[in-house]
């Protein structure tokens, strides 16, 4: 049966008799066996489709017939079976105007059927004729949990082999599972295992270059390794102090406690006084992926796109929690707000009070 908060909403919406649903996920293998498992549980059949091979039940075989994307609908209109139908990457016809008329005809007769039509994407693209008529559900990345299955099949996989190491404290193991946070579950055990045979044993800075590769597709954050130490700090004693004390603040013990995540720092000083070199001094010690927003890369040319690019640096942000956001030179990337409704249309405006909102909002463990 399914286990997971989102695999749970899943079956009760197919259930429920919810006649499209449409999945948002880049992992296509674990979605895949979420919905085989809810269709064994109920005694469904479950048809998966791709432009490539058509409407097929068995993934190594292939139906020309029903590869174009109306002809899929189709299939699935005149299809007695009770069955789960999966279209895969079906967000690239989506907006044609034949299938968005198809999907809304469908909608009402799959109401009265056993029948659930699921469109499986790694983007949300939705006509605005569809939404009223189809569920999204965001199937999110691994978290700790799954992680830490991840990490424990591994271990027993290599446990017998004298070249590596998998012994850990709770803490290490801890800071392992932290650093693959905001990579799929094929990519935290390839770079797992990648690891292993690196560095014979499970090494965090490993597992944070693969998430720099994240980052860096981005094109709005920048990913800083650890360099600095606290100790390259002169001065500042309260800050590191404080620094020094919340060094397990974002481990799942401290979690477990009730003991809030820190939410984020206001450096201000003159040039020269430490403030960058304190907030790299931060991942070092904090053993987090340390981001650099610039300012400058988020505002565009073309209208709209300076709050898209918001959005999506704080989307690639979380997706990479816990993980510290340095915001360097803020007053100087977001002066002439209270100009801005003269000056830019009221585009810095909109994206100085998307960040703030964001602020204060934010649930996931992103440190500014």
């Amino acid at each position: 049966m399914a286990s997971s908060a989102v695999d749970i909403e899943l079956e009760t919406l197919i259930r429920a008799r919810y006649p499209i649903i449409y999945i948002v996920s880049w992992e296509e293998k674990r979605v895949e066996d979420a919905l085989r498992q809810i269709a064994q549980a109920r005694g469904k059949k479950i048809y998966f489709w791709t432009i490539t091979q058509g409407m097929v039940l068995n993934p190594n075989s292939r139906d020309n017939a029903t590869r174009d994307p109306i002809a899929a609908l189709d299939f699935v209109m005149d299809s007695r079976d009770q069955a789960l139908f999966v279209l895969k990457d079906y967000h690239a016809f989506i907006n044609d105007v034949t299938v968005t008329r198809r999907l809304r005809d469908l909608t009402l007769a799959l109401k009265t059927s056993y029948k659930t039509l699921l469109v499986l994407a790694p983007i949300l693209k939705l006509p605005s004729e569809l939404e009223k008529e189809v569920t999204v559900i965001d199937y999110g990345l691994p978290d700790v949990e799954d992680l830490d299955q991840i990490l424990e099949s591994i271990v027993q996989a290599v446990k017998d082999n004298p070249h590596v190491t998998t012994e850990m404290t709770e803490i290490e193991r801890d800071q392992v599972l932290k650093a693959a946070l905001g990579l799929t579950a094929n990519e935290a055990e390839n770079v797992m295992a990648k690891s292993l045979v690196e560095k014979q044993k499970f090494d965090v800075d490993v597992i944070l270059s693969e998430k720099e590769q994240i980052i860096r597709k981005s094109g709005i954050l920048e990913y800083y390794p650890f360099s600095e130490k606290i100790g390259d700090v002169g001065g500042l004693n309260l800050l590191k102090d404080w620094m020094e004390k919340r060094t397990v603040a974002f481990t799942e013990k401290a979690r477990d406690f009730g003991l809030p995540a820190p939410r984020g720092v206001l450096l201000l000083g003159v040039q020269g006084c430490g403030k960058s070199l304190s907030a790299k001094a931060i991942g070092s010690l904090w053993r987090l992926p340390l981001l650099r927003l610039d300012v400058g890369r988020i505002f565009g040319g073309i209208v709209g796109q300076s709050e898209e690019n918001m959005r999506k640096a704080i989307r690639v942000a979380e997706s990479v929690s816990p993980a510290i956001l340095w915001v360097d030179e803020l007053e100087k990337g977001f002066s002439g707000t209270q100009s801005s409704g003269q000056s830019d249309g009221g585009t810095t405006s909109r994206v100085f009070g998307t960040f703030l909102s964001w602020m204060q909002d934010k649930k996931a463990a992103t440190f500014v």
